[in-house]
Formats: C-alpha cells, structure tokens, sequence
C-alpha cells in the first residue's frame, strides 16, 4: 500500500472523527440550549408563585431543581459558586453557565430581581444522560461508519491500484514484443478509455512489428546474398551484424551475439585498418591476403556516424581472388605462349643460318636440315592454330547438323595411322553404324581428335586404344581409353589447364603443344556436355565425354 494512499486514508479518518465530534457537539450545544430554556421557564414559574416554598418545593423535587437567592451570606456551596459568579460578571443575569458542583457539572440559570441575584440549578443534561441508547447507537454507528469508509477506500484503491498495475504490466509486456493481459472493465468505468488505447497501441505495435520482421528478414537476406563480405562494428568494437560471406572470408561461422571482432579478424593487416579508422574517423582501402583462408580480398573500412559518441565501423570484404587468378592466368599464358613459340622459331632460325653458312652445300645435311625446319614449321602452325581455337572463339553461327560418330572417329584414326603402326597399337572402337549425334561438326571432330591423338601419343608400345560410344535418353557417352602412362592423382585437377603437361619432354618429343585437353574441355562446354576422367598411374587414362543428343538448336551460335 502507497503513501499516498496512507495519507489520504489517514485524511479521511480524520475527517470522518471531525465530523461526528461536531454532530456530537451540536446535539450536545442543542441540549445545552435546550435546558437553559427548561431553567428559565422554571424561573418564571417561580416568580408567578412569588418564592413561596410549599409550592415551589414540589416543582424543585419534580424537576431536580435547586434555588439559590443571594439574600447576606452564601450558606451553601452553590451560592457561594454564585456570589463568585456574580462578583466576576454581573452581565450574568438571565442567562445560563455552567459550573462544577461537588464534582458534577451543573447548569445554571441566573436571574436578578432588584439587587438580588436568584440561580435556579440542575444537573448538566447530556446525551448519555438524557439519551444513552441514542448515545451508544451514534459512537456505533460512528464506528461503523468510519470502518465503512476505509473498507470501501481499501477496496476502491485495491480496484484503482490492481487495474493500474494490470495495464502497466501491459504497456511493458507490448514493449517487450509480448500479449498483454485481458482486462474486464465495465462500460462506466473510469479505465475504459485507458484500456481502449492500450489495445489500440497493442495493435498498432504489432503492426509495427509485422512491418519491421519483414522489412529485416528482407534486409537479412539481401546482407547474406550479397557477394561481398559484411561486418558492422559498434562504437565498444562490438560485432552486430556479419553476413556469410565475410563467414567465408574469415575461415569460420561468425557468432550471431554481439562480440569482440577480434575473435573474428586475425589479419593483421585487416585489424590495422579497423583500428586506424577507430582513431582517425577516416575511411581506409586496401588490397589484402586473409590469415586463415588465403583470399585475396580488396577491403574497405568506413567509419560511420562520424563526430559523434557512436561511431560505427563498416567492414567490407570484396573476394578477388579468382580476379588475381585469371591474372596470373592469363600471365603464365603469356609466358607459356612466348616459351612454346620461341622453341620453334629458335630452331627453325638456327638450321636455317646453319644452312646459310655452308651446310647446304651437303646434301645428306641439306636434307635433313629441311626435314627439322619442316617438322618445326609444323609444330608452329599447330600451336599457332591450337592457340587461336582456344583464345578466339566464333563470331558467326555454327550449324548444328546430324553426324555419324564412327565415321568421326575413323577419321580421326586415319590421320593417326603412322604413329599407331609405330608403336604397335591394338585399336577396338565399340560404335554402332548407325550412331547419330546433332551437334556442330567442327568442334565434335577437334573433341574426337584431340582425345584420340592423347590417347596414341601417351600410350606405351604395344598398348592399346578402346574407343566407346553409347547413349541413354539424353546423352551421348564417348569414351577413350589408353593403356599409356597414365596420371597421377595431384596432377588430374590439372590436366584441363592449358600447357599443363603431365610428362614435359615427351609431349614435346611427340609434337604436342599442351593445349589439347584444355581444347577438348573448352570445345565440351560449348557443345553443353562434361568431361570427366578415371586414371592410374601406369595403368592406363579413361576419358568419357557426355554431350546433350537434342538439347542443341538447329543452328548453335558460341
């Protein structure tokens, strides 16, 4: 229970006794008057019988009425009262007072009739005495009454106090995203307004909310897809939002509780940046390796809310490291290009100064010179021709037409025909006659030729060539296989790069230029098939080609 309520409680009470003390007051000061009147009648009466003592004596008994006349000498105690009386206020006279007689309060009336002064005396008239069960009746009720009032203001602050309370707990649990208690309110009660906007609030929060869930799930989904990562710092350093990019970046699952953002950034370089931006309120960009992962990201930090007391820190992960690999790419290209160039050229130029400088004069040596210079002119114009297939894709449109695989195949193997008597190779190709395939032509036969000429020139002597082709619903399987060198494991991820040999001095032995695979992995993709391979190392290589039998349109444009 409040203070405020003690103390209006308290009031109350007060004001209550106050009350019934000037009830109790007035009927008493009414009685007082009352009996004054009764005394002064009395007089009058004693007057018309002249103080004649046989019948004034009766009226005094019947009334419990005592005469005192100031005749000399008081001879009693209440007419000494009233010699003091009169000697303190003479102006006394027809009028009533009341005074202390042996103990009980006696009103009196006095009375003047020349130079004597008359005082007619009876006992003090008082509710208990005059009217005890009206007396005990009114304390009770009294009593009653102000037990009445501090239950019913109890009950009303009770009432007031609990519904209070109730639309408190209310407004908090709204606050806090909750139901709100049902209340039961009257239709004249004084809370029903107050109930009314609370549910009114209620709704329009949960409005509120609705709008700001969809509007977050919204942005979260936009923060995870992004490509770049994203963490946002608050001004204690705090990580508040991270999206699974920067996940990615970092090397593990970042926690989505707010947290140091040195569990997350163990760069060196990155955490530098952040803390730069942190003292200095300036944006800050770099290009930087990831501790864990080893990405090469260009990041960005920006100080947010700048000059003020919560400053944010955006940090912003873009991922290029496949950007600094097709770099590096297209360098180790460039070099590889200039490398497998400057090998013929080289020799073609130093037969031909050879020759220059008298060797033409020989004929065995003229021969084989031109031999050498032809052979490397050969390699020259395959490499130039393997490297434009590769770097310069179609411009115009290729027609898709129907062709018979084996024929594809035997051509291929015609051309092979002196290597494969060379080494002694058995050739068995599993192909039905009547195999058909809608595809472009030209980059079907580079798939066929390339994957045969591997399978011959990296075959040991005497091995073996198996060629397969078979189809299901919608594709066409080609398969090759070598009984050759094969590959090793660490070298299969590699073998569709371009210029990536698996044995160096034997491709080039062979006339191989290292484009040939990475020729078939290119020409496969552009017909909308897979290329995949199975090889043990001098055992033997598998290449299945899957490609689409009527996905390709009539005309097919790269």
């Amino acid at each position: 229970m409040s203070s405020r309520f003690k103390r209006r409680l308290a009031w109350t009470g007060i004001t209550f006794v106050a009350g019934f003390f000037l009830l109790w007051f007035g009927m008493d000061r009414t009685l007082y008057q009352q009996q004054g009147d009764h005394l002064s009648a009395l007089y009058q009466t004693y007057r018309d019988f002249d103080g004649a003592a046989a019948q004034v004596q009766p009226l005094a008994k019947d009334n419990h009425v005592t005469f005192t006349v100031l005749k000399g000498k008081p001879t009693d105690r209440r007419g000494t009262l009233l010699q003091d009386l009169v000697n303190r206020q003479r102006t006394i006279a027809g009028h009533t007072t009341t005074l202390t007689v042996n103990g009980q309060a006696e009103q009196v009336y006095v009375a003047r009739e020349g130079t004597t002064f008359i005082g007619v005396w009876q006992q003090r008239a008082t509710l208990f005495s005059e009217a005890p069960a009206f007396a005990w009746t009114l304390i009770v009720v009294g009593v009653l009454g102000l037990l009445a009032i501090a239950t019913l203001m109890i009950k009303r602050f009770h009432y007031w106090n609990g519904h209070v309370e109730k639309m408190t707990s209310n407004l908090a649990r709204i606050e806090a995203g909750g139901v709100p208690e049902p209340i039961i309110l009257t239709p004249g009660s004084a809370f029903m307004a107050m109930g009314k906007q609370i549910d009114a609030l209620d709704e329009e929060m949960r409005h509120l909310r609705d709008k700001v869930a969809i509007r977050q799930a919204s942005f979260d989904r936009l923060i995870d897809h992004l490509p770049l990562g994203i963490m946002l710092l608050d001004d204690e350093r705090q990580v508040v939002l991270a999206n699974q990019a920067m996940g990615t970046l970092v090397g593990h699952q970042i926690a989505a509780v707010k947290h140091d953002y040195f569990d997350d950034i163990k760069t060196y370089r990155l955490a530098r940046m952040i803390e730069h931006t942190y003292r200095n309120q300036k944006t800050h960009h770099k290009e930087l390796t990831m501790l864990n992962t080893q990405k090469a990201v260009d990041a960005s930090v920006i100080a947010l809310n700048r000059g003020t007391d919560h400053l944010e820190v955006l940090v912003m992960l873009y991922d290029v490291t496949y950007l600094r690999q097709v770099e590096q790419m297209q360098l180790d290209f460039v070099g590889n290009v200039s490398h497998e160039l400057k090998t013929p050229v080289t020799a073609i130029s130093g037969f031909a100064e050879t020759l220059l400088n008298g060797a033409k004069d020989d004929p065995a040596t003229l021969n084989q010179f031109l031999q050498i210079i032809f052979d490397e002119s050969t390699r020259l114009t395959q490499l130039i021709t393997d490297i434009l297939t590769l770097s310069r894709p179609d411009t115009g449109q290729a027609q898709a037409t129907a062709v018979k695989v084996a024929e594809v195949v035997q051509t291929a193997l015609v051309n092979l025909r002196k290597p494969i008597e060379e080494k002694n190779l058995t050739l068995e190709t599993i192909i039905p006659d009547d195999l058909t395939l809608t595809t472009v032509p030209v980059k079907f036969s580079q798939v066929v030729r390339n994957l045969l000429n591997n399978a011959v020139f990296y075959n040991r002597n005497g091995g073996k060539v198996t060629v397969t082709a078979t189809t299901d619903d919608k594709s066409l399987l080609l398969s090759v296989a070598d009984t050759g060198i094969g590959i090793a494991e660490n070298d299969q991820a590699r073998i569709f790069e371009r210029f990536y040999r698996v044995d160096k001095a034997r491709s080039r032995h062979n006339g191989g230029t290292g484009l040939g695979l990475a020729i078939v992995h290119d020409m496969v993709l552009q017909l909308g098939g897979e290329v995949s391979l199975s090889s043990q190392l001098g055992v033997g290589t598998t290449f299945v080609v899957s490609l689409p039998l009527a996905d390709l349109p009539t005309f097919y444009k790269d």
